[in-house]
């Protein structure tokens, strides 16, 4: 599955999210939802010091990752996941920069993001090292270019270990283009397209999207506790 063949069908294709993502995207009375160029989720009456930028994967439907991050917008944090143009972070991987702009009342930045969106965080946070707090990477790595082996800050990578997608090659050589400090978390019988929530993916995973998403939350909010 890591062909040429397949790696440009993921690429030109589109995942979209399914209905079950549609939940997660409603405000009720403990989270508020909005969307402009961006998704937002924030729990109401709440001044949260830390936000988190996700970047959607490639040609992926940004609505997908909210049953994933919505629980960490219940614990207390800014969720901000970006519409990239053409739903490709990479003509628009600077956009954490402008999203850091509008909420100037939060203190700590996580970046990172899933597939295509993690590499394209780690670029952003290779021209601008010192915005951000932790790094995080989902089913993702970052390009050799863009590699960060000395950076201080927190950094964490989710995998799952029936992901056939994700190039093995360019993730063992992504423990080099990370500091030794780095949380690699594999997700046993996870995937590479259950972190989100998609209708026409796919699947290889050998547990379920909400075990899965599940795990995902406990590793994210372990890695946010040592953010803070």
């Amino acid at each position: 599955m890591s062909s040429l063949y397949t790696r440009l069908k993921i690429t030109l294709g589109k995942a979209n999210a399914d209905s079950s993502a549609l939940p997660a995207l409603q405000s009720d009375d403990n989270i508020s939802v909005t969307e402009d160029s961006n998704i937002t989720l924030l729990a109401t009456d709440t001044n949260p010091e830390t936000g988190i930028i996700f970047y959607p994967g490639g040609r992926c439907d940004p609505h997908a990752y909210a049953p994933l991050l919505r629980p960490l917008a219940a614990a207390g944090y800014l969720i901000v996941i970006p519409n990239m143009p053409l739903r490709l972070a990479v003509l628009d991987a600077n956009r954490a920069g402008k999203i850091m702009g509008a909420y100037p009342g939060i203190k700590n930045w996580v970046a990172g993001g899933h597939s295509m969106g993690g590499a394209m965080a780690a670029a952003y946070v290779y021209k601008h090292p010192i915005t951000v707090s932790g790094l995080f990477f989902i089913a993702s790595y970052p390009a050799k270019m863009h590699a960060l082996p000395d950076i201080h800050i927190p950094v964490t990578m989710l995998y799952g270990t029936h992901d056939f997608i994700t190039r093995k090659s360019e993730f063992e050589a992504s423990h080099e283009r990370l500091p030794k400090h780095t949380d690699f978390i594999a997700i046993q019988g996870g995937d590479h397209y259950q972190f989100g929530s998609f209708c026409n993916v796919d699947i290889t995973a050998t547990i379920s999207r909400n075990e899965q998403q599940s795990q995902t939350v406990s590793a994210m909010q372990n890695f946010l506790d040592k953010v803070a």
